[in-house]
């Protein structure tokens, strides 16, 4: 029979490898560290706010990228941590005191992230009112060192013992009333070094982190910000790196290659619901052309998922509720969690699976699948305005150009297969086409019920001195090339043959007989 205890005998041992998931383990790309600093100090600023020590418009955080000393200082003007428990929040693991608030980091893991990717990782900090500024040192190099003895067996409190530091630094002049600063020292060469690449740094902020949309460049920005301003924690924060401030990468235009464009038609805007009704989440999308996939470089690429105004997940998190993944990448917009009526994983790349959250995936996917429609209708109006258009080209050559054709049946086939192109034509533009290409076609039908021109045969117009001057070589060349040139759209071999012939017609006699005016030449 078991014996009950009141408590555990042996007391649990916590061993230091908790301490690799929480840096080196904890993210795939090394750019989400600046996802984790910002997330705190958004934080700070907002008790700073709600403290009156300063208000939205003045706070700001600031990122230095220092390629001299490999070197990153992320730092804010919020609140800051007081002298009396600064070393104790910044030592802990795990113990957040934001957990069962509103604010955006309440985990208590994510700021040793940047210890992965360096020597040393330092955190300066002090609240208004303090007298000293508290620092926290941890010595990567310090910790490589133990772990590589395999044979020591260390506790996480003694691995952090081992390689935290705590101190105090003297007030002087410059320092800041409050503030939190984060330095990077020595930072590791790692994936292309992107973590000191301004480009790819700035790129991943104006997608992930809480900043403003650009109103110079994307009109539709205070509209949008209007509507989002119902999410209680929607708020946009001035960040700047290396003093240029960054935006959401959202414009009007959409550049898809050098030559091409597509443009905002307007925003569409929605609502997703709990299981008691209850609003879970707003979201946005820009209703575009859907031309296509969506360029990597304009860095707006899917509909993306943001709580706090930070992103959770990333451009490829509702790929899958799409009805071809493809789809996903097609247009641009976002979902604002409301309320923390979802709760993000510990990675930020999801969220953890509760009731609400599964109500949240079935309206994104009745989102998707209203996306993918729209996409899918797009692409076959593209490719049946590709068809009208060269269905007009024809036609309107048939009308306008003198053709030469090779008999009587020859002419009257493509007569009748015009007349015919023109019957397909305006059944598919019951569907909707381009004023431009209604304005050709109801041209066309005019001309084509009046059109009765005398046929001009291949007979009456060819040529012999142009055949007879031509180099035979020059002339198999000239038909093999024709025949490449109108194989895919020729109907039948008299086609090809009329465009082998139509540079040795006498065009003098063509138009001539088009016009009704008999011509004798030879």
């Amino acid at each position: 029979m078991a014996r009950v205890v009141s408590e555990i005998e042996k007391k649990p041992v916590i061993g230091r490898q908790l301490f690799d998931i929480v840096t080196s383990g904890m993210y795939d790309n090394p750019l989400m560290i600046y996802r984790e600093y910002i997330q705190n100090s958004v934080d700070s600023i907002d008790l700073a706010v709600e403290s009156g020590l300063i208000d939205q418009t003045s706070a700001h955080i600031s990122i230095t990228l220092s390629g001299h000393d490999r070197s990153i200082t992320i730092e804010d003007n919020g609140q800051g941590l007081d002298n009396d428990i600064a070393h104790s929040v910044l030592t802990n693991i795990g113990c957040s005191p934001k957990e069962g608030t509103n604010q955006r980091g309440f985990r208590g893991i994510g700021r040793l992230g940047g210890l992965a990717y360096c020597d040393e990782l330092i955190f300066e900090t002090r609240s208004k009112g303090d007298e000293l500024v508290s620092v926290v040192r941890w010595n990567r190099k310090e910790f490589d060192s133990i772990a590589a003895d395999t044979q020591r067996n260390i506790t996480l409190s003694e691995m952090i013992q081992s390689v935290a530091t705590l101190e105090y630094d003297d007030v002087v002049e410059e320092t800041p009333d409050h503030f939190f600063r984060v330095t990077i020292r020595n930072v590791h060469r790692f994936h292309s070094d992107m973590l000191m690449n301004f480009k790819s740094v700035n790129d991943y902020l104006a997608h992930s982190a809480p900043v403003s949309y650009n109103h110079e460049v994307f009109l539709h920005a205070p509209a949008i910000h209007e509507y989002l301003s119902e999410v209680s924690d929607y708020r946009c924060y001035r960040i700047l790196v290396n003093g240029r401030e960054v935006f959401r990468p959202y414009a009007d235009e959409v550049k898809l290659s050098t030559n091409s464009s597509d443009f905002i038609q307007g925003i569409e805007y929605f609502q997703f619901k709990g299981t008691e009704g209850q609003t879970i989440a707003l979201g946005w999308y820009a209703r575009t052309q859907f031309l296509a996939t969506l360029p990597n470089t304009l860095n707006v690429k899917g509909i993306r998922i943001r709580q706090g105004n930070i992103e959770v997940g990333g451009e490829h998190c509702l790929d899958d509720k799409f009805s071809e993944p493809r789809f996903s990448g097609w247009q641009f917009g976002e979902i604002h969690v409301v309320d923390n009526s979802l709760k993000p994983n510990a990675r930020r790349d999801g969220f953890e699976h509760t009731p609400n959250f599964e109500r949240f995936l079935e309206q994104a996917h009745a989102l998707g699948r209203h996306l993918s429609s729209a996409c899918r209708k797009s692409s076959n109006v593209r490719i049946a305005s590709a068809r009208i258009q060269g269905s007009l080209e024809q036609l309107e050559k048939l009308i306008n150009d003198p053709l030469t054709y090779i008999d009587e049946e020859h002419y009257h086939q493509a007569i009748e297969n015009s007349r015919l192109s023109l019957s397909n034509l305006e059944k598919v533009a019951v569907h909707g086409i381009s004023d431009e290409m209604k304005s050709r076609l109801d041209m066309l039908r005019e001309k084509m019920e009046s059109f009765d021109p005398k046929p001009v045969l291949l007979e009456h117009v060819l040529d012999g001195r142009k055949l007879k001057h031509i180099d035979s070589k020059e002339l198999l060349k000239h038909v093999a090339k024709t025949i490449v040139a109108n194989y895919s759209t020729s109907k039948k071999p008299e086609d090809i043959l009329q465009q082998i012939f139509a540079d040795f017609t006498n065009s003098t006699y063509a138009n001539h007989k088009m016009n009704g005016v008999v011509y004798s030449g030879k």
